[in-house]
């Protein structure tokens, strides 16, 4: 059963006795995606591990996405969860945000480097990223069907915004753990929380309402209670995040 993406559908999933379906809106501010780049073959990342499985994800708070990088691999210990494409994007995100270096665990938020240590500096970080009036508008609606997940997204540009921008899929999982056997956290029970296990990019967003319906089977090792679905708009231009939101899986019926 492979994705599919269907086009200028309207926003409703057909419904169906007992499939559970939820849904999200944007508000009135701007949800700004904060972005961890980790990996299981370094030592010095499982305290940015747990500081960012106790990021609050409501309302008025920023969306996690946990990005493990592949370029530790070679080290000593295989990293499940990394990809050659998180470290790409990890470099991309970087040199969009005007820095230089790339390294980890290294969090971003508005693809700038985020002082993740300092409680204060991390809440003066995230009321400025609020304060910012959103670039976009998003609903976000997800069901179950069978052994697959789909995803109904309508986004638009704000008034008065006219930059290029792509609208952005992911689906994150929570509650992974490895019990790490080589490389420099051997013997350790590595938690992760918001990892991501899949990006798409869905295509433009204008000024009109768009909507996106998007399908994906169940991988092997993906939980459906413990996954999530994020969607945001970012302009193609500067890499700026404009809106975003976040919806966990819903409870099965």
């Amino acid at each position: 059963m492979k994705a599919f993406l269907l086009l200028a559908l309207p926003f409703a999933i057909p419904a169906a006795a007992g499939v559970p379906e939820c849904r999200v809106a944007s508000d009135a501010r701007r949800a700004p995606l904060v972005e961890l780049y980790t990996s299981e073959g370094c030592d010095s990342c499982p305290p940015a591990d747990r500081w960012f499985a106790r990021l609050p994800v409501g309302p008025g708070a920023a969306i996690p996405l946990a990005f493990h990088v592949d370029y530790w691999d070679s080290l000593g210990w295989k990293d499940r969860f990394a990809s050659p494409e998180w470290s790409e994007r990890q470099r991309a995100r970087v040199r969009a945000g005007g820095g230089r270096i790339v390294y980890t665990p290294q969090v971003l938020l508005d693809g700038r480097d985020l002082k993740w240590h300092s409680g204060t500096a991390f809440a003066e970080s995230l009321g400025r990223a609020r304060s910012k009036p959103p670039g976009a508008t998003l609903r976000l609606r997800m069901a179950r069907r069978g052994d697959a997940l789909e995803v109904e997204v309508e986004s638009a540009l704000a008034p008065g915004v006219t930059a290029p921008a792509d609208l952005h899929v992911a689906i994150t999982q929570g509650a992974l753990a490895t019990e790490v056997r080589a490389g420099e956290n051997k013997g350790e029970r590595l938690a992760h929380e918001h990892v991501v296990r899949t990006v798409e990019k869905m295509g433009a967003v204008g000024v009109t309402a768009r909507t996106l319906s998007y399908g994906r089977p169940f991988a092997p090792g993906w939980r459906a209670e413990d996954l999530a679905v994020v969607a945001w708009v970012q302009d193609r231009e500067s890499a700026e995040v404009l809106q975003a939101v976040r919806l966990a899986m819903c409870p099965a019926g």
